[in-house]
């Protein structure tokens, strides 16, 4: 008996009831017992696996809210903050506050030895100076200077960075501000990609913004339609 399934594109995940504890628990005992016998490096593996999925634990986090704009908020928060825990589980992480890609830059010029064509010199070069506007914007949404933020970015250890928090430059892995290695690499394969999409097509197409007109303030007395009139002659 089942007390929840949750099926995604990549995972199916099935949560007993807890009546169902005594039967998986033989189970688990069952595939231990065959794992002991089996001389099988595959079925040692499967059993394993199996075995650990059986033994997971599973924690349920509730979230609660004063409105109900406020809850889907916190869910969504809640939901990035599981995503990128997994992230981190299966990559490992990265100090954030964009110093990895300011410390990426510092291996452009040894990228730019390797180049001979100009054009992709310039291609290269463009890389260089977009791994620093991470960290630039950052600091300067906090109020600090962004250049002069990245320029001591750049003398400093791989661990040191600008917290923006505390407008300190700390080891940003200790102060707890970190990104998963997977969002860091894939927003350097999917901005690489968009790139050389936009560059290939030489064009693009968005929508246009249309500035809405402030209202005519209304004079007691007198219509809105004369008003306009008036400002028209």
């Amino acid at each position: 008996m089942a007390q929840k399934i949750t099926i995604t594109s990549e995972s199916t995940t099935i949560i007993a009831h807890p009546s169902m504890r005594p039967e998986i628990e033989a189970r688990i005992m069952q595939l231990k017992k065959d794992l002991e016998e089996t001389t099988s490096s595959y079925l040692k593996e499967r059993f394993s696996a199996r075995i650990a999925k059986l033994s997971r634990g599973v924690g349920v986090i509730k979230v609660g809210a004063a409105t109900e704009a406020e809850l889907e908020d916190r869910k969504l928060r809640v939901e990035d903050a599981k995503n990128a825990t997994f992230a981190a589980i299966s990559e490992g992480i990265t100090p954030g506050g964009g110093v990895t890609y300011v410390h990426l830059s510092k291996h452009i010029p040894s990228i730019m030895d390797l180049v001979d064509d100009t054009e992709e010199k310039m291609g290269v070069n463009i890389v260089g100076k977009a791994l620093l506007v991470p960290a630039m914007t950052i600091a300067r949404n906090a109020g600090a200077d962004g250049p002069a933020v990245v320029e001591k970015l750049l003398a400093s250890e791989w661990r040191v960075g600008y917290n923006a928090m505390t407008d300190e430059f700390e080891d940003l892995v200790a102060a707890g501000v970190v990104d998963p290695c997977r969002v860091a690499r894939c927003v350097l394969q999917n901005s690489a990609s968009i790139a050389g999409l936009i560059l290939m097509t030489q064009a693009m197409m968005f929508d246009k913004i249309k500035k809405k007109k402030s209202p005519i303030p209304e004079i007691p007395g007198i219509p809105p339609l004369q008003i306009s009139q008036k400002a028209k002659a």
